[in-house]
């Protein structure tokens, strides 16, 4: 793209051929008013408030539409700029309710701000104002439909960057309306972020209606720990409690948005079952205590009823901090035990860490190709799905292999429907496929598959492109040969020289790796656990109705009489009265320092938003103190950052999958899977309310097949484990996909 110079009020500036006015202005610190444009959109052009006098024209022009040329001459703030952009300002107030003392937005919104520049006290208009009815679009956002100026930024951003269009513009003239086509809700999971692009109040956050004006509140920035990208994120506390998450720009983490589940969780802070003060249960009855009573009982349990180290076992919520994972496997180790594990929901566990990615977030959105498997990145990685989506928009293919077909926000070109009992199967056939189309050696344990025209057509793709990515998916992780089928998959990537993008972790799982949150070469993991002779659990963040990929096989283990449970938990609840002995109140992340690792492995710190609620501690200090009264050395810390930089220096273990033999599985035996919805991944993100209450977060229903269904003798609307049943054609037979926010029946 040739380079051209061109004149803004008076400077000389250096531009591309073809950059607009207003994207000059920005980057020259040069102000001109808007609504409609916005960065990462499309420009529409509608609002004109940004209208500016180029020399020669006769009427002033949308800076947001108009390319500069060689030798233009544009000014920003003379005297036409300024008569057309008062001009126009008048006419959007003609209608605007003007109710600034009630809105939300005031004190944040971009026609307050812009109004008192180019606004005037009196009007050439004495009409009255429209009403716009509202329409409901939820649990999660607001509507006051009347403050609408029609800047269709809400439209753009479902239809571009949401890749759902639910918004659109009805009606004509005075009667336009912006409103959703459907009255069902908003189906996005990036919803919230048509609050963050609405300039004005028509779009707010319900939850937060009326709890606090924007100037009151303190911001702290921090990062979400919800999944693998750390969004990052500034909370605002009102009065010692989060009042609102909004998004911090990091253009190669995040960009500008963030997922719902990143800006709606902090609701889950003030859930009635939060945990407060330190419980001990003494003859099946719990009974609150101080915190050195309560640790002192900790530590009795353990010595008493571990007579081996091997005895005790160390589980921990895949969503804490890197601190929390390095502090708790230092002190299983220098106990004695190397029974450490997070991976909590997986039937098959390696020794070693998981199949690290060979991608980066910016990097995925330059692909050519795209092989989903196991995943439906939509729900399970929403910021990660926002870039493949980038991709494809631009171009890139993308086809999936999955047991049920899932609405992507993209295009795909062929979709593989396999029950997980057969996945290990469909996979060897592309596999063989890949060798013969590229003439190369074929494994002998390949000789017996037979590869089908999908699969052909699927390594067609393969082959033809030149910057492809394997998308590996959380399906897997509850898949009986998934050490076996990540092995293959490690063989494709090497043989088409595709990428990987390894999505089976959530939360803040690279750090758990980081830490070596995993077992030792002599060390049990999760399942070995539960199935050996283990006499005590130290628990750190977990729920076991929710985070166990068998939890009635945890809850049976923490239920023998002569098994101590220690559980550091920022909630209470019923599993957690059922299966512990000791309850130690934890802080939330929102209420701690800590460190998130990414999917680019980039650190990321944070600190306290608020202080922690009733006598609840950072888990950090609480497991120090546990080392300290276990006469455990090497816990001299002063703050979490001595911790964090330990932890940053320690060596992670390597992947290793090689002991990996695949498990002969009866394909005629009906295979159940059950996934959360993403508002039911975590401890404070399942209690958040108002996400539980939208459209995404009530999904509560079990989807199989016909053949299926009459197998097993179901109807639609039947209960499967109760779940209520819906039969279609979009699943693999000998296979049921309960996608539910209700957690396992203990």
């Amino acid at each position: 793209m040739s380079e051209i110079e061109v004149e803004i009020d008076g400077n000389l500036v250096k531009a591309n051929q073809g950059d607009s006015i207003i994207s000059i202005a920005d980057r020259e610190g040069i102000e001109v008013p808007r609504f409609c444009y916005h960065k990462k959109l499309s420009v529409a052009a509608n609002c004109r408030m940004c209208l500016v006098d180029v020399e020669g024209v006769p009427k002033a022009q949308p800076a947001c539409s108009t390319p500069v040329a060689s030798g233009m001459k544009i000014n920003t703030n003379n005297d036409k700029a300024k008569f057309a952009q008062k001009a126009v300002m008048e006419f959007l107030l003609i209608n605007h309710p003007l109710d600034c003392p009630i809105c939300d937005q005031g004190g944040e919104c971009e026609l307050q701000d812009v109004a008192m520049e180019y606004g005037s006290d009196v009007s050439k208009f004495n009409l009255g104002k429209r009403i716009v009815p509202d329409k409901g679009i939820g649990a999660l956002i607001q509507t006051d439909m009347t403050r609408c100026i029609h800047c269709t930024r809400c439209v753009r951003f479902g239809a571009e960057v949401a890749g759902i269009v639910e918004m659109g513009g009805t009606g004509r003239g005075e009667g336009v309306k912006i409103e959703p086509f459907l009255t069902e809700g908003i189906q996005s999971e990036l919803s919230g972020n048509m609050i963050d692009v609405c300039p004005v109040g028509a779009l707010t956050s319900k939850p937060f209606r009326y709890e606090a004006r924007t100037w009151q509140m303190n911001a702290v920035p921090s990062v979400a720990r919800h999944d693998l990208v750390g969004s990052n994120i500034f909370t605002q506390a009102y009065r010692g409690k989060v009042k609102r998450v909004v998004a911090r720009d990091n253009e190669t983490v995040n960009e500008t948005w963030i997922s719902d589940r990143d800006r709606f969780s902090y609701e889950g802070l003030n859930h009635e079952s939060r945990s407060l003060k330190p419980k001990i249960k003494i003859e099946g009855q719990w009974q609150e205590t101080d915190w050195q009573e309560a640790l002192k009982f900790a530590i009795d349990g353990i010595k008493n009823n571990v007579k081996n180290p091997d005895q005790l076992g160390v589980l921990g919520s895949k969503h804490s901090s890197l601190e929390e994972f390095y502090l708790m496997q230092k002190l299983a180790r220098k106990f004695g035990s190397e029974n450490i594990d997070f991976r909590l929901d997986q039937s098959q566990l390696s020794k070693g860490s998981s199949l690290e990615s060979t991608i980066t977030l910016s990097e995925i959105e330059s692909i050519d190709h795209a092989l989903i498997i196991g995943s439906y990145p939509r729900l399970e990685q929403p910021m990660i799905n926002h870039r493949i989506r980038k991709a494809s928009l631009d171009g890139a293919s993308v086809n999936t292999i999955n047991s049920k077909e899932f609405d992507f926000n993209f295009k795909t070109k062929f979709d593989l429907i396999a029950a997980p009992q057969k996945l290990l199967e469909e996979l060897q056939s592309i596999l063989k496929s890949l060798h013969i189309k590229t003439k190369k050696e074929l494994p002998k344990d390949l000789s017996k598959v037979s590869p089908i025209e999908i699969h052909n057509h699927i390594v067609d793709d393969l082959i033809a492109s030149k910057n492809g990515v394997i998308v590996l998916g959380e399906h897997l992780n509850s898949n009986p040969n998934s050490i076996a089928i990540t092995n293959l998959i490690s063989q494709i990537a090497l043989v088409s020289d595709f990428k990987i993008a390894n999505l089976t972790l959530s939360g803040n799982a690279l750090s758990a790796e980081k830490a070596n949150f995993i077992p030792g070469e002599n060390g049990k993991d999760a399942i070995s656990m539960f199935n050996d002779n283990s006499k005590a659990f130290l628990l750190m963040g977990v729920d076991c109705e929710y985070d166990f990929l068998d939890s009635k096989l945890a809850s049976d283990c923490f239920d023998i009489e002569d098994v101590f449970v220690i559980s550091l938990s920022s909630y209470e609840g019923q599993s957690v009265f059922k299966n512990a002995d000791v309850i130690l109140p934890m802080a939330s992340f929102y209420e701690t320092s800590g460190t998130h690792i990414n999917f680019d492995g980039l650190v990321q710190s944070f600190s306290a938003s608020i202080k922690s609620p009733g006598d609840s501690k950072p888990g950090w200090k609480i497991i120090k103190v546990m080392a300290d009264l276990l006469d455990l050395d090497g816990f001299d810390y002063v703050d979490s950052t001595q911790v964090k930089d330990e932890a940053l220096q320690s060596s992670k273990a390597e992947a290793r999958f090689d002991d990996a033999n695949p498990q002969s599985i009866d394909d005629s035996k009906v295979t159940t899977h059950w996934q959360y919805t993403p508002y039911a991944s975590d401890s404070v993100t399942r209690r958040a309310k108002a996400l539980q209450d939208s459209n995404i977060g009530m999904i509560n229903r079990a989807y199989l097949s016909k053949m299926t269904a009459q197998k097993i003798g179901l109807s639609d609307d039947d209960l499967y484990l109760g779940v209520p049943v819906s039969i279609e054609d979009t699943v693999a037979d000998d296979y049921v996909f309960v996608h539910t926010n209700q957690a396992r029946k203990i």
